[in-house]
């Protein structure tokens, strides 16, 4: 028997049909936005790209909606923050200090959003329940990599670049000294700063310079400027250490270690945190405890570099390695000392 469709179970098959379509499209409309606003421009290298790689993860992992936008200019903070927040993204992750500071401000407004920075402080006594700050202790790192450094010097003489002299600098430049000077106190450090974080240029001047000086090591931490730090580290046959892996390639004999911010782990953390109401706002410190810090003597370095050199750096390890395992256990505490010391005139500190 032939079954006719009568127009009333048409009705009915059209009606589920624009259920089912409504449900999805609401399904689709429920899910989290999510927005990473970057005040440094892609392609660095380091964190800003480290970040972009974290959040695609995000969006796999946690199924969230995502979309990255830069923002450049001091003066537009503000408004493509409150701009994101009217258009019903329900995360936006910023960078940096400036930008959380921005995040404090306007977060009352906009109750509903979850306000994250990536490298954040605190901007007054009471914090918004929305606003959720996190800060690295990669003074850590840079104890760690003081050691490694004066386990590799022949000269005893080793240099520091940074992008700009702010307190979390000098910390890493102090550590770095405390670093090497507890396996030789004779040897001498100096610290120049590039004064941008986005000048490879003048990071390859000021560290042709150093080491023209008779440094051998440069500990480098000044974002897209490594590039041109490491490009003086290959110019002069001399040594470098990094936080970007994709600067070995660029000189696998230099690059003789890497002491990395796990910039993917933080991202997908602070977004994992900022999903639950009851994890959401706060701060905290990304460290070697949390793993979000890590230690890699690159094997391209191993391969390429001198004899002796590597000798040198195989040597070390046992030495890092413990001292890595006594800072993630909590038995050696690295001190944070924030306050300058000392910089070389030439070098615009």
């Amino acid at each position: 028997m032939k079954i006719l469709m009568t127009p009333v179970p048409r009705l009915l098959l059209f009606l589920g049909i624009l259920a089912i379509a409504i449900g999805a499209a609401n399904a689709q409309d429920d899910s989290i936005r999510v927005a990473l606003v970057a005040t440094q421009a892609a392609g660095d290298n380091g964190p800003i790209d480290g970040l972009i790689a974290g959040l695609d993860m995000a969006a796999e992992e946690f199924g969230v909606e995502t979309q990255f936008l830069e923002a450049l200019d001091p003066a537009t903070f503000e408004l493509t923050l409150r701009n994101l927040a009217r258009t019903g993204v329900d995360i936006i992750v910023s960078t940096f200090y400036a930008m959380g500071a921005t995040s404090w401000i306007i977060a009352p407004d906009f109750p509903d959003t979850t306000f994250v920075t990536i490298v954040g402080l605190p901007s007054g006594d009471e914090q918004p329940d929305n606003v959720q700050l996190m800060e690295y202790q990669f003074f850590e790192g840079a104890y760690v990599g003081g050691v490694y450094a004066a386990h590799l010097t022949e000269s005893n003489q080793l240099g520091y670049t940074g992008g700009v002299p702010l307190p979390f600098a000098w910390a890493d430049f102090n550590a770095f000294t405390d670093g090497a000077h507890s396996i030789n106190p004779d040897i001498e450090t100096t610290a120049v700063f590039i004064e941008s974080f986005e000048d490879p240029v003048k990071g390859r001047e000021l560290a042709a310079g150093l080491y023209s000086s008779g440094v051998d090591f440069i500990f480098t931490g000044a974002a897209a400027s490594d590039i041109g730090v490491v490009e003086a580290a290959s110019d002069n046959d001399a040594l470098v250490m990094v936080a970007s892996a994709p600067l070995v390639e660029q000189a696998p004999a230099n690059v003789a270690i890497l002491v990395l911010i796990e910039w993917e782990k933080t991202i997908m953390q602070e977004i994992e945190l900022a999903m639950n109401p009851e994890t959401r706002g706060g701060f905290r410190y990304g460290n070697v405890q949390s793993g979000e810090i890590s230690f890699h003597i690159p094997e391209a370095f191993l391969e390429a570099t001198t004899d002796e050199r590597r000798e040198r750096a195989e040597a070390s390890l046992e030495a890092v390695e413990a001292l890595v395992e006594d800072i993630t256990n909590g038995d050696f505490v690295v001190e944070e000392d924030n306050q300058e010391r000392m910089a070389r005139d030439d070098g615009g500190g």
